[in-house]
């Protein structure tokens, strides 16, 4: 019951914050979805490193052909025995190297 409220309320959070993007928001929107900004590639490794080090939930969003919405995903990086960076996320496992990418950003678990 209380992950089902939980989920319900992570829901009603996201379109809330999606419909404020909307109408105050200076970052762009494709169908609905925030395009963050292009990240160095410098900034994306140290912060991709550090999610992994330090076992944080990141979301992170994957490059996309323009005018097409970018494919946003959180969950847990980490490292397999070759040093290939895994995301793990409820719907999606994948490698993720920087260059496949938009933006990182910390998921802050309350």
């Amino acid at each position: 019951m209380q992950n089902s409220t939980a989920r319900r309320f992570a829901n009603l959070s996201n379109q809330v914050a999606t419909i404020y993007q909307e109408f105050f928001g200076e970052l762009p929107l494709i169908d609905g979805q925030v395009v963050y900004p292009q990240m160095p590639e410098f900034q994306l490794t140290y912060f991709l490193d550090q999610a992994v080090t330090r076992h944080y939930r990141v979301q992170l969003q994957f490059k996309a052909a323009p005018n097409v919405a970018p494919m946003t995903v959180s969950g847990f990086l980490q490292t397999d025995a070759a040093q290939h960076m895994i995301l793990r996320s409820t719907s999606l496992t994948t490698i993720v190297t920087p260059t496949m990418l938009r933006s990182v950003q910390r998921v802050h678990l309350h």
